[in-house]
């Protein structure tokens, strides 16, 4: 019968170290970690908290917050794109309570499969997450919607609003190991495992130097402009 799974691996290449998370349609988060080059070594599998009407969907924003915790600790490169495949290997049936001695069991065969599986090419988690729910057949919650703001708002700050209104995280694309990562909390700048949160203060004055370089390159003649 199989399963239907989305998840991503991660590497982080300073320390030759791989992350590998990945959510089934029974809601249950699989991890494993290991070093670059090397079979992963399984955790024991995350499971909804039972009783839980709407555990896939708790899971996913979970899958979300592990995907932006990885990135910041300097897993700054993706092995494998965040995707939905379909798996011929069962899920381990899950018991009414699954804690304790009834908590599910690692299942490397489910990842092995999943990495193996996974297409090569570039994906988003949002895509990834949106091919699962229709795959698992369920429809996912509506997005928060916001009052209507001041004209002029460009599309991308306001799906940005959206992110960040649903409690989720903004993050720059792994690359090089160096990025950014915004929560309604604050910002983050980060250089592979270094980073170093902004005050509101620091964060204006980055905005008001970014929007002028911005301006600057469509200047004619300069930057991307001449191009």
């Amino acid at each position: 019968m199989g399963t239907v799974a989305v998840g991503f691996r991660l590497g982080w290449d300073r320390k030759g170290r791989q992350a590998t998370v990945v959510l089934t349609r029974a809601g249950v988060l699989h991890h494993s970690s290991g070093l670059l080059g090397l079979p992963p070594r399984p955790s024991r599998p995350q499971a909804p908290a039972a009783p839980d009407p709407h555990p896939v969907p708790r899971q996913a924003a979970t899958l979300r917050r592990v995907y932006a915790g990885l990135v910041h600790q300097g897993y700054g490169r993706e092995l494998i794109p965040p995707v939905c495949v379909r798996l011929d290997t069962d899920e381990h049936p899950l018991h009414p309570r699954p804690w304790g001695e009834h908590a599910p069991r690692a299942h490397p065969e489910l990842i092995a499969e999943f990495t193996g599986a996974a297409p090569a090419g570039p994906g988003t988690l949002d895509d990834a997450l949106s091919t699962f729910y229709a795959a698992i057949g369920l429809v996912p919650r509506p997005r928060t919607a916001l009052p209507p703001g001041p004209a002029g708002i460009p599309p991308a700050v306001r799906q940005a609003l959206t992110t960040l209104a649903d409690g989720h995280t903004l993050a720059s694309r792994p690359r090089r190991g160096a990025g950014w990562t915004v929560t309604g909390a604050g910002v983050r700048l980060h250089a592979g495992a270094v980073g170093e949160d902004l005050t509101h203060r620091e964060v204006a004055e980055l905005q008001a130097a970014l929007t002028a370089w911005l301006r600057h390159q469509r200047r004619p003649g300069t930057g991307a402009g001449a191009r």
